[in-house]
């Protein structure tokens, strides 16, 4: 702007009808005017973005049924034996339908607006679900589950641009078998002896499930499938979360085998009606790459689909992403270090939107990821 008045300047200079001197202690005040005004302007702008001060959310008791309060008590009495402090069970707001074979209430938490969330069409919904407690005797998922509910809980009121839940829906079952987990003596299968991850209504179940138990597995009591696909409260409990929030991606939480599993659409799956396989292989392979890369390049490794497994019902045959995340081990005096561990990993997969992804290269092998433990 200065230059433009010394340009009038110098133009009425070569003008003899104005009345030079005037118009000059004018237009040069009018200089210096401008440039303490852009001094004022450089220095108001010129400063360093001040961090949002992080809230620390006192957790407090919500009102529940009493049903789900007891439950509560019995989780508290099995951190305080496990050593894993406060569960906060109570702070938490619990939907509950179904119950386990004896009688304990099979729960979970959303976060987001479901509302709004499951009123969009599928495509557009952003919905991650995440299991844990399948497996009785594999405990530390269970607290893993319950770390993600106290970082969850908190980030309510800590939200950023980046983090927020206004357009996803975050779904948590912290203890998928509470008949199991609650034993004395944890056990991998239900009360009734099932392993509910074998029990899922899979197309191939009635043809292989109990010839493969019987033949390769030897009747091994831990992997008993059931006497019929879909036999257990359980599994009827994460099948009809499935069916009701139709999630973007599942992560299932199981411990020990150290790894990461994928299944689900790859570029070489035959695309399901209505199913953009394409891009949704593409974003579920590139969030599999990330969530590994994040954990430090945590080993990711194929595993091959089992007849009624939650991996072969909802990432082979819904193409559903569904990932297979096994902790290092059931130690329980290990919590700690797994959830430091794979914070950053869950976090990225919990308000991914696939906006971040790119082609990812699988060399040539898209076809043989598939699993579950």
């Amino acid at each position: 702007m200065k230059y433009f008045y010394l340009f009038i300047l110098m133009t009425l200079l070569s003008c003899s009808t104005f009345d030079v001197a005037k118009v000059s202690k004018t237009l040069v005040n009018k200089v210096v005017e401008t440039e303490k005004t852009e001094v004022s302007l450089k220095k108001t702008t010129d400063f360093k973005p001040v961090k949002k001060e992080q809230v620390v959310r006192k957790f407090t008791r919500v009102k529940n049924t009493k049903k789900v309060e007891t439950f509560c008590n019995k989780t508290q009495k099995k951190f305080a034996h496990w050593g894993w402090g406060l569960s906060r069970c109570k702070s938490f707001q619990w939907n509950h339908v179904r119950d386990s074979f004896l009688g304990d209430p099979l729960m979970w938490v959303t976060f987001g607006k479901e509302k709004e969330v499951l009123s969009l069409p599928k495509e557009k919904r952003n919905v991650t679900m995440i299991l844990c407690g399948v497996h009785g005797d594999e405990i530390t998922p269970v607290k893993f589950c319950y770390d993600i509910l106290h970082y969850l809980y908190q980030l309510q009121v800590n939200e950023t641009q980046d983090k927020n839940f206004d357009d996803k829906l975050i779904v948590v079952a912290p203890i998928a078998n509470p008949d199991s987990f609650f034993r004395k003596r944890p056990t991998r299968t239900n009360y009734r002896g099932v392993d509910i991850n074998r029990n899922f209504p899979t197309r191939d179940w009635n043809g292989k499930a109990l010839s493969l138990w019987k033949k390769r597995y030897r009747r091994d009591k831990r992997r008993y499938p059931g006497k019929k696909a879909m036999s257990e409260p359980e599994t009827y409990f994460q099948v009809n979360l499935i069916k009701r929030y139709q999630p973007s991606r599942i992560i299932s939480v199981h411990a020990p085998l150290t790894i990461l599993d994928y299944d689900g659409p790859t570029l070489s799956t035959k695309a399901l009606p209505d199913h953009n396989h394409g891009v949704v292989a593409m974003n579920a392979m590139y969030l599999l790459e990330q969530m590994s890369k994040k954990a430090s390049g945590y080993r990711i490794k194929n595993y091959p689909f089992f007849p009624g497994s939650l991996g072969n019902y909802a990432g082979n045959e819904r193409h559903i992403p569904t990932y297979t995340l096994e902790l290092p081990s059931s130690d329980n005096r290990n919590h700690k270090k797994y959830w430091k561990m794979f914070k950053t990993s869950i976090d990225y997969a919990l308000f991914f939107s696939g906006e971040e992804s790119t082609v990812v290269k699988t060399n040539g092998d898209e076809g043989t990821l598939k699993s579950s433990n």
